[in-house]
Order: C-alpha cells, then sequence, then structure tokens
C-alpha cells in the first residue's frame, strides 16, 4: 500500500520540475519555472542542476530541455500503453461506433490520477477534443471509480488520507457489483460519464470511459448502453 502521508518534498519537487519542463514543451528557462512552480531561484536552480547531472536535464545557455535519460526509463511504459492499445483497440472503436459518443482508454497514475492513452471521437454533434495523454483525478470520474472500484489498496490508500467519504464508499461498493461506473456532471458540468474496466488475466489494467453533453447522455440512456456494451463486448472486455 502507498502511504499518502510520508510524501518526500525534495522528490515531488524533482517530478515538478520534469512536468513542467515537458508542460512548456520540453524547454523552458530558469524564471519561467520559478514562476510556474512558485519556487524560488536558488532551489530551483539546486533541483536543475542535481537533474542535469545525472542525465534528466540539458541545459542549452539559459534554457532548460529534457535529458535523453528520461528516454531509456520510459520505454517500458511506451511498450506497455502500446500494447494495451493494440490489445483493447477493439473494444474502443466499438464503443465509439456504438454509442457516436467519445471514448477513451485510461490507465491508473499514481494514487490520485489516471492517464488518457488513446481516445476516438464519435459521429455526435458537440463532439469533445482528445484528452491524450491529460491526466485526471480518480475520486471524481467514472474511469477514476472504476480503477478505485478495483483495487483494494489504492482505495486503501485514499482513505488513510482521508481522501474517501462515505459515500464515495458506498458508490465504490456498487460499482464492483455492477461491473460499471456513472459520472453525472461530476467532473465537469454539463458533462455525463461512463466507464467500464478492461481486464488481463483477470487484472484490471485500464478502462473504457465514454463522455457526452447530460443533455444526451441522460442517466436512463448510459445505463441502456452499458448494458448492451457489457454483452456485445464481453469477449473483449476480459481477455
Amino acid at each position: 500500500m502507498i502511504d499518502e502521508n510520508r510524501r518526500i518534498q525534495a522528490v515531488e519537487r524533482a517530478m515538478a520540475v520534469l512536468e513542467a519542463i515537458s508542460a512548456a514543451g520540453g524547454e523552458a528557462r530558469l524564471v519561467d519555472l520559478a514562476e510556474r512552480l512558485g519556487l524560488n531561484k536558488s532551489t530551483l536552480h539546486g533541483l536543475l542542476n542535481t537533474l542535469a547531472a545525472m542525465g534528466y536535464v540539458s541545459r542549452h545557455g539559459t534554457r532548460y530541455a529534457l535529458g535523453l535519460r528520461l528516454r531509456d526509463i520510459a520505454q517500458p511504459l511506451a511498450d506497455a500503453d502500446a500494447a494495451l492499445r493494440s490489445a483493447f483497440a477493439p473494444a474502443l472503436q466499438e464503443l465509439a461506433r456504438g454509442s457516436n459518443e467519445t471514448c477513451y482508454l485510461a490507465v491508473p497514475c499514481g494514487t490520485r490520477e489516471y492517464l488518457y492513452i488513446d481516445a476516438v471521437e464519435g459521429n455526435g454533434s458537440l463532439r469533445l477534443a482528445s484528452p491524450r495523454g491529460r491526466r485526471e483525478g480518480l475520486t471524481t470520474s467514472a474511469i477514476g471509480k472504476v480503477f478505485l472500484a478495483h483495487d483494494p489498496q489504492l482505495a486503501r490508500s485514499l482513505r488513510r488520507a482521508g481522501m474517501l467519504p462515505a459515500a464515495l464508499e458506498q458508490e465504490l461498493q456498487h460499482i464492483g457489483e455492477t461491473g460499471y461506473a456513472l459520472d453525472l456532471e461530476e467532473a465537469e458540468p454539463g458533462l455525463n460519464c461512463l466507464a467500464l474496466p478492461l481486464r488481463q488475466q483477470g487484472r484490471v489494467v485500464a478502462a473504457l470511459g465514454l463522455a457526452g453533453p447530460a443533455q444526451r447522455l441522460r442517466p436512463a440512456t448510459m445505463r441502456k448502453l452499458v448494458m448492451a456494451f457489457m454483452r456485445d463486448l464481453f469477449g473483449m472486455l476480459k481477455l
């Protein structure tokens, strides 16, 4: 179990620096990073110097860029994501085709978020842009709740950190029993979502998500859709 109360600030800051450089397009000035992260320049310079010495950051004049060492350590993850996209592409495409809504493939990412690794736009109006590469919170979305409902250790970590209210605990139990999760305008006003777990060798490794305008994706409509998908996609959902 991951203990949310034993986080090391220096490590968090170093990772935040890498994420900030990535968000800036792979290269950024120290002054811009300091403003973005809310760190003083002395502290930030020390972090950047350490990361540069290890090869995770490179310096080009006044700018800092992501280092090539990141490519080496990230390659196994890139390969794993590619394998998941390939394995569940038929289910993702069928979900989008059958619903005419934007559909997503996502994987867990730490104790508080998940990461979109693929998306297929539906054919309906008011389509949503692909969020591939974006992260979202676990406790306020259908996809996040699917991961929490099927990972007791993850749920326990958030419970010990006081991040699982009683109402959510009950909802997670219901999700575990029914096999799907709904988000009725919780993550974003005017947007409803549903999610289904994806398994490999009996373990939930990813989730399928579907999202659309609340005026079109009403709760009764979503429940009908999810029952049809669970029936028609049964073989694709449990590899």
